[in-house]
């Protein structure tokens, strides 16, 4: 089901926000832990989806380079990239923690960072890279009652990727937005939030560049697609 998104979160880098006893759900669907997620597309005004839907699509790379990709979407069965969270408890508490993928051979980390658009204030284009990622990219805690990825807003956006010739992909991007709120989304692109899906993070094979001693444990959904969100109040 689609979950509407009522609050905005601008940035949970530096904090996360106060919520009030009337902002707060009534009740939160059931969570487990797990080192390893995979980020789940909501699409929160399902007005805006794209056709075909790109609700409950999954986060995968696409390649535009050497050592470099971006994030887009694709389908569950279609190899969807397993993250995790890369850091101390204090450092995932204070959003120093970075968000790894491992890839390639041997496996190496690569990690998400947010490059601004150039000639935009509010748009950045979600990249995974090989290296240790950018602090401040991670999943909401404590206060904010469900887990997804910060900082908001997400969107994904339909353009062109010049390392392949013009061809359209469905690409992920984040628009730190103002006052306008989500009306500052450009026209191609579907606001969303990315939920955290419990996945496996599996061993490293001997000879890996990755090293998962500082794997966090986090808080994620057994299955996203499952939840009856409707039960739930927005947040």
């Amino acid at each position: 089901m689609h979950f509407p998104a009522i609050l905005g979160l601008a940035s949970l880098a530096a904090a996360s926000p106060i919520v009030s006893a009337r902002d707060t759900p009534v009740a939160t669907p059931p969570t487990s832990r797990s080192q390893g997620f995979q980020l789940v597309v909501n699409v929160t005004d399902l007005t805006r989806d794209f056709s075909p839907s790109i609700h409950q699509k999954y986060i995968n790379g696409i390649h535009v380079g050497a050592g470099q990709s971006l994030l887009g979407t694709g389908d569950r069965d279609g190899h969807p990239l397993t993250f995790y969270i890369n850091g101390t408890a204090l450092d995932f508490h204070f959003a120093r923690s970075t968000v790894l993928s491992d890839l390639g051979t041997p496996l190496t980390p690569w990690g998400i960072r947010l490059i601004k658009d150039k000639g935009s204030d509010v748009a950045s284009t979600a990249q995974l890279n090989a290296g240790p990622g950018a602090e401040g990219i991670g999943l909401t805690r404590w206060s904010v009652p469900y887990t997804f990825l910060y900082p908001e807003t997400y969107a994904i956006c339909n353009e062109t990727v010049p390392y392949y010739a013009g061809r359209r992909f469905m690409v992920v991007k984040q628009f730190s937005l103002g006052v306008e709120g989500q009306e500052a989304i450009p026209a191609n692109c579907v606001p969303v939030r990315l939920f955290a899906q419990c996945a496996k993070l599996e061993d490293l094979p001997k000879g890996s560049l990755s090293s998962h001693e500082f794997a966090y444990e986090t808080e994620c959904y057994e299955d996203v697609a499952g939840i009856d969100w409707p039960k739930y109040r927005p947040w």
